[in-house]
């Protein structure tokens, strides 16, 4: 008699019947379509948008900045990332609102679920370094927050507009 259901079996005795085997295994989707998709793919596959809770603020008052990616496609995606953080936001170009902190140079990988979408929160204090020990509060007017994937594809980013009063 032939056994069909010699491919599913993973125990060492031949004998053993394929129900008392409890081996699982497991396929990781989000490295199988980083394999499988093209890198422009994976990119575009993503969008990014970011947001405050008002337009505009008094002096002093903490703006609160929302970032979200979000997965369009129905796979895991996988992308490569230029630190180990998987984003990063600037004020008017200055990134993270300091002149003096750079990234960590370590690369990282950025995951997302099929149709995910993640969320990132950060304040800022209207206020911008500009020495290790010394913060200078931002001039009222319209300031351009900006917020973007660390991948190499500079259209994976987003901003906003917000007035200081």
């Amino acid at each position: 008699m032939e056994r069909t259901d010699a491919i599913r079996r993973d125990a060492a005795d031949p004998s053993t019947p394929v129900d008392s085997v409890r081996t699982t295994r497991s396929f990781d989707a989000s490295k199988a379509t980083h394999a499988l998709l093209p890198r422009w793919l994976r990119r575009r596959a993503l969008t990014v948008d970011c947001t405050t809770d008002r337009e505009r603020y008094a002096p002093d008052d903490p703006i609160h900045l929302r970032v979200t990616v979000r997965n369009r496609l129905p796979v895991p995606l996988r992308l490569r990332t230029a630190a180990p953080v998987p984003w990063t936001w600037a004020v008017d170009g200055v990134d993270r609102a300091s002149t003096v902190d750079s990234l960590p140079p370590a690369s990282g990988t950025f995951e997302i679920a099929r149709r995910e979408r993640k969320t990132f929160d950060t304040l800022w204090h209207q206020r911008v370094r500009v020495a290790p020990d010394e913060w200078v509060a931002a001039d009222p007017g319209e300031h351009r927050l900006s917020a973007r994937l660390l991948v190499d594809d500079p259209r994976l980013a987003a901003s906003t507009t917000v007035r200081i009063e």
